[in-house]
């Protein structure tokens, strides 16, 4: 199913190698994911998030908080055909890994452009014999699938690529889109905000799709343990652009209660 990222012939599997009639070659890793971003477009050192980051995000979800979230998307999985899942953009492969444990019979493939993510995800997979879960470092505007391979997409707080998803998915296959609620994380942002503001609900339209049904998920939790609470802090757009005051603000805090609301937005390929 894979493609060669430099000149798009079909790959073929020799020893511990991916390689195309062009001659170009990608090897596994050790771990068991592969790199296909392709070289001359992408410094793979530089790619996606950071070791750190890696670590700060299986901290979290080492806590439970997102669990119900996992929870969904595997329900609305299960209602649509999922012979082969993408998850695009997979990050570490916290939901990746849930979906291949949940349908042991689909093949599963995560895509995402951070090495550390899919060297945790393949580490992980192969701890649990996960054998039909698949990890490999790519670039979802970009993804090395030959046309028309996937019954279904799943893409949790990432960038959706519309050409992209569209060329791989199936006819009649779907694409599962989730995004944050009104009300997602307003405890983290009083933590950190004087003024805080709801989160603005989209749910765009794609070429090539229809927007079939919208499911929201909304709970409250309690996070415990300033590390974790900080991790969850790491993993959101604020982050980046928080100043170190307000950053300063979470450094002695031990608990907060906040809610968790996601949407996930179900669309099929017309």
């Amino acid at each position: 199913m894979f493609l060669c990222p430099i000149c798009k012939n079909s790959l073929t599997k020799c020893d511990n190698s991916l390689k195309c009639e062009k001659g170009h070659s990608f090897d596994f890793a050790s771990s068991g994911y592969i790199n296909l971003l392709n070289p001359g477009k992408m410094n793979n050192k530089k790619a996606g998030d950071s070791k750190e980051m890696i670590r700060a995000r299986t901290k979290f979800f080492e806590c439970g908080a997102y669990k119900s979230i996992s929870d969904k998307l595997n329900s609305i999985v299960s209602s649509v055909d999922h012979g082969i899942i993408v998850d695009a953009g997979c990050g570490e492969g916290y939901y990746t890994h849930n979906l291949a444990k949940t349908y042991t019979e689909s093949k599963v493939f995560g895509f995402d452009m951070s090495k550390f993510g899919c060297e945790h995800g393949a580490k992980m997979a192969r701890r649990d014999g996960l054998n039909q879960l698949h990890y490999s470092v790519a670039n979802i505007f970009d993804l090395p699938i030959k046309n028309d391979y996937a019954d279904v997409i799943v893409n949790l707080f990432a960038p959706v690529a519309n050409e992209e998803f569209l060329r791989i998915l199936k006819p009649n296959g779907h694409l599962i889109v989730a995004s944050a609620g009104i009300d997602h994380l307003n405890g983290l942002k009083k933590a950190i905000y004087d003024n805080i503001y709801p989160n603005e609900e989209k749910f765009l339209k794609y070429d090539g799709f229809e927007l079939v049904n919208v499911e929201n998920l909304k709970y409250s939790v309690e996070i415990n343990g300033n590390d974790v609470i900080y991790s969850l802090f790491t993993m959101t757009p604020y982050f980046h652009r928080t100043s170190q005051v307000d950053k300063d603000k979470l450094s002695c805090l031990e608990s907060i209660s906040t809610i968790i609301e996601v949407n996930f937005a179900i669309y099929k390929k017309i």
